[in-house]
C-alpha cells in the first residue's frame, strides 16, 4: 500500500473508531444505553437495575439494583484473565465507600499494530465509563467489541467478587 493511501486509511479507521466511542459510551450526554433507552420510553425511574445482556461473570446471584455500603466490600479486586483471538483482558477494579473508585487494565490485547492502536484508544474511555457509570452497563464501543466485551466480562467478575451489584 502506497504511503499516502496508507495515511487516508489510518485516518478513516480512527474516525470511524472515534465515532463509535462516543455513540457506544454515551459519553458525550453523560447516559448509558440503558438510561437512553429509559427516557426515550417514557420511564422516569431510577436506581432500577437495567435488563440489557451483558457479559457478566459466571458467579450466580441476582442483582438488586443497587449498592449498599454495608454489603460492598471495599478494597482492590481483580477480575479473571478473558481470553480473546487477539490476546487476553483483565480487570482490577478498587472500591471505596461502596463506590468504584478506579479501574485498572492489567492486561489488554496487543502486541500487533491494529491491536495496539485500537486498545490505546479503548481501554481509557472503558476504564472511564465504569467509574462515570459505577457499573459495566454501557455501551460497546463501536470497532473494539471483543474488546469491550472481554473488559466488560472481566471487571464485572472483579465487581461480583465485591459483592457490589450497581
Amino acid at each position: 500500500m502506497r504511503p499516502t493511501s496508507a495515511f487516508i486509511s489510518g485516518m478513516a479507521t480512527m474516525g470511524v473508531l472515534a465515532g463509535g466511542i462516543v455513540i457506544g459510551t454515551g459519553i458525550l450526554d453523560g447516559t448509558t444505553t440503558d438510561q437512553n433507552a429509559a427516557s426515550n420510553s417514557g420511564s422516569n425511574s431510577s436506581g432500577g437495575s437495567p435488563s440489557g445482556g451483558s457479559n457478566s461473570s459466571s458467579s450466580g446471584g441476582s442483582t438488586s439494583g443497587g449498592s449498599s455500603a454495608s454489603t460492598v466490600k471495599d478494597g482492590t479486586f481483580d477480575g479473571p484473565v478473558v481470553q480473546t483471538r487477539y490476546g487476553p483482558m483483565q480487570v482490577e477494579v478498587v472500591i471505596k465507600g461502596g463506590k468504584i473508585e478506579s479501574a485498572t487494565t492489567l492486561q489488554h490485547p496487543g502486541g500487533d499494530g491494529t491491536s495496539d492502536q485500537i486498545n490505546a484508544q479503548v481501554v481509557p474511555i472503558l476504564t472511564k465509563a465504569t467509574v462515570d457509570y459505577q457499573s459495566v452497563k454501557f455501551g460497546n464501543v463501536s470497532r473494539a467489541t471483543i474488546s469491550t466485551e472481554s473488559y466488560k466480562q472481566s471487571a464485572q467478575a472483579a465487581l461480583d467478587k465485591a459483592g457490589y451489584t450497581g
